[in-house]
């Protein structure tokens, strides 16, 4: 079955210029160009292209001649004796982007019950200072991204905030130190969702020592932008809302039929990146992932594939209980994928079994502290079965859903 975007072009434009008046759209002060690092899991790579895109973003720096190796070697010097990937922290890194780019860029952290004020700092930089927030993702020491967009309605004296645009800084079809992917392309998260990603970093500091718990930046939110100082301790009151949901009732085939009436309802179609290049695909046939948010709680949600003709463009996201549009992820270019089957997945799985072990009935699943060698990511989930003996559960064999790589780990 297709289903085409034309179908809702008339919808997009009446849902369109009912919202358009009352966003705003907090942007970096320049264009930013995506850039990935060539240092993946365990480096100061995505940190220094994420930094990178921040310059660029702010002070329209222009690409510092090998840039990685030169941000990563001046945050590494400004930093001192660190546990942190590379020798480079974040202090450090705010400290070299002064260096680099002459401006006044700081790091901030906040304690595990202060995200908010985290979230709202995020706001704040580009509101006021046109400045990407350059953040972790997932809880992840070595997973870094620059945000360069924000969506947001004022009510009152509160920025509601609807989307939420970045870049991944780390290298395309590479992973972090838990194997969660760095991604190619544009992404563009709702606020609720976005509040979920960005976490207290907790993990990848330093396998020495993993969890770090004596590091100063463990367990806290960290960002790192450029503020005039007057403005350096400003927050916006912000709240970071969940798309409006589309249907009572969900599941794989109503994903795919309402798709594109989810990425309305979510304000994409004012977002004329995305919508360019989405224009003219048609919905794939969608999964439920039944995944594992970095708090550790359940996030279920459809993911449906944008395809034009037997290409994948770009993959969305549906909230599983009401349709709710939660993520966009467009690709570096459109792509060729062979998803495999539950029941593939399963005989992949059973080539891992020792004698008189048997497998358990698999979700599909994506969990950003899983450990595994392949790269996943929510949009890029895979098949977990646990391993059985006559007694006890012995270990778990993962599949992933992309291309049917397959690893057996203890847990």
């Amino acid at each position: 079955m297709k289903i085409s975007s034309s179908l809702f072009g008339v919808a997009f434009g009446v849902v369109g210029l009912a919202g358009a008046a009352q966003a705003d759209v907090f942007n970096s002060n320049h264009p930013v160009t995506e850039l990935h690092s060539v240092g993946g899991a365990n480096t100061a790579g995505s940190f220094a292209a994420s930094a990178m895109m921040g310059m660029q973003g702010h002070s329209a720096l222009a690409t510092i001649t090998n840039w990685e190796t030169s941000i990563r070697s001046t945050c590494a010097s400004d930093t001192g004796s660190s546990l942190w990937p590379g020798g480079c922290n974040p202090s450090g890194m705010s400290a070299a982007l002064q260096t680099l780019a002459g401006r006044d860029w700081i790091t901030q952290s906040f304690a595990s019950t202060d995200q908010a004020s985290a979230l709202s700092s995020i706001v704040t930089a580009l509101r006021l200072e046109g400045s990407p927030a350059v953040v972790p993702i997932y809880g992840q020491a070595d997973h870094w991204v620059a945000v360069t967009q924000v969506t947001a309605t004022l009510s009152g004296s509160t920025y509601n905030i609807g989307q939420v645009k970045f870049f991944d800084g780390g290298p395309v079809n590479g992973s972090d130190g838990s194997g969660n992917s760095y991604e190619g392309g544009l992404l563009s998260y709702s606020g609720s969702v976005w509040k979920n990603v960005y976490f207290m970093v907790i993990e990848n500091i330093n396998p020495s020592c993993d969890p770090c718990t004596s590091d100063p930046f463990y367990d806290k939110y960290v960002i790192t932008w450029e503020p005039h100082v007057q403005n350096e301790h400003l927050h916006d009151l912000s709240n970071f809302l969940r798309a409006p949901g589309i249907s009572n009732e969900m599941n794989a085939l109503r994903a795919q039929q309402m798709v594109f009436s989810a990425l309305t309802a979510g304000g994409i179609d004012q977002d004329a990146t995305i919508s360019s290049a989405i224009a003219g695909t048609h919905a794939g046939r969608a999964v439920e992932v039944n995944g594992v948010t970095p708090f550790g709680e359940r996030w279920d949600y459809f993911l449906v594939p944008l395809m034009s003709g037997t290409k994948t463009v770009a993959f969305v996201q549906l909230a599983a209980d009401d349709g709710a549009f939660e993520t966009v992820h467009v690709l570096p270019q459109a792509t060729e994928l062979h998803p495999v089957t539950k029941g593939t997945a399963e005989l992949t799985a059973m080539s891992k079994l020792h004698a008189g072990e048997t497998l358990s009935p698999a979700i599909l699943t994506w969990d950003p502290h899983a450990k595994t060698p392949f790269a996943k990511a929510p949009t890029f989930p895979y098949f977990e079965f646990a391993v059985n003996d006559k007694h006890q559960q012995v270990g778990v064999v993962r599949v992933s859903l992309d291309d049917g790589a397959v690893i057996r780990s203890a847990q």
